[in-house]
Formats: structure tokens, sequence, C-alpha cells
């Protein structure tokens, strides 16, 4: 009997399954604008704070781009935006947050308030904003802003 040498069809050997899992599909491009733009409103921090950390929970049932912007609002004086903006990829239900640091440069001796703005594709991203002392051990009490708080705004 001749021996095969060789054959198109894979080898059916070993063991099924084994092996690292094929890499999940790329997001899809960012949309150049979003249709929803949602603020904190202003907030002041107080003098213990050093960081402002924004959460996002996509609650739908696929995934969504966010793109988030923390402002420094001095009063009499333009917003100054401080980190931002950050742009993330949420799969359904899962959360993205960032820390950012309040503290750096001369002190400012106007009043000065804080604003987060959230923009992003489904309504059913919930934003939420805290401060921390220090981050991510010592939440200041009393500083949650939920995401009902968050209302509609243009950008």
């Amino acid at each position: 009997m001749p021996i095969r040498k060789g054959s198109n069809l894979p080898s059916r050997g070993g063991v099924i399954g084994m092996g690292a899992p094929p890499p999940p599909p790329p997001p899809p491009a960012m949309p150049s604008s979003f249709p929803n733009a949602r603020s904190s409103g202003l907030f002041s921090a107080p003098k213990d704070a050093r960081f402002i950390d924004w959460t996002v929970m996509n609650g739908g049932i696929i995934g969504h781009w966010i793109r988030v912007r923390v402002y420094k609002c001095p009063v009499g004086a333009p917003k100054i935006a401080i980190a931002g903006p950050t742009a993330v990829f949420l799969d359904a239900t899962i959360a993205a947050h960032e820390s950012v640091s309040l503290t750096g440069g001369k002190p400012d001796r106007r009043s000065v308030y804080y604003e987060v703005v959230v923009e992003d594709e489904d309504m059913r991203m919930h934003p939420s904003v805290q401060l921390f002392r220090n981050y991510p051990t010592e939440v200041i009490a009393g500083t949650l802003i939920t995401p009902g708080d968050f209302g509609q705004t243009v950008t």
C-alpha cells in the first residue's frame, strides 16, 4: 500500500480548544461628534481635595464611545480644560474612570469651581464624579455627583 505524503485537510490530532482564544474584534471607529453631552454642573472642592475621579458605566447592551473633559472654572475667567478630552470605548456593562489631580501650579485666589462634561452616543451611559483626599483610599464623604445629577448640555 502506498504511503500518503500530506493532505489538504487539517490534522484532527491533539486536543480541541487548546491555545489562546482569538482576540476580540477592534472597536468601531470613534464618531466625529457625539449626539449627547451632559454636565456635572459646577461644583466646588474642599481644600483637602486632591483628586476628581470621574466614572462612566455603560448600562446598554452594546459597546459605545464616550469622551470626557474636566474643567477648572475660576469665577470671572473662562473655564480651562485640566484633563481630556479622554476618549474611551466601553463594552456593554463595563465601567471606565480616570483620576484627575487638582494639585500643581500656583494657588488661585479667586473662587474656583469644577465641571465634568461627558459626551456619548447613548443615554444609557451613566456618569458620576467623586472627590478624594488620597486616591484611591480616601474618598471625601458627601462629594458624589450621581448620574441623575448630570444635566443635558451643548458642547
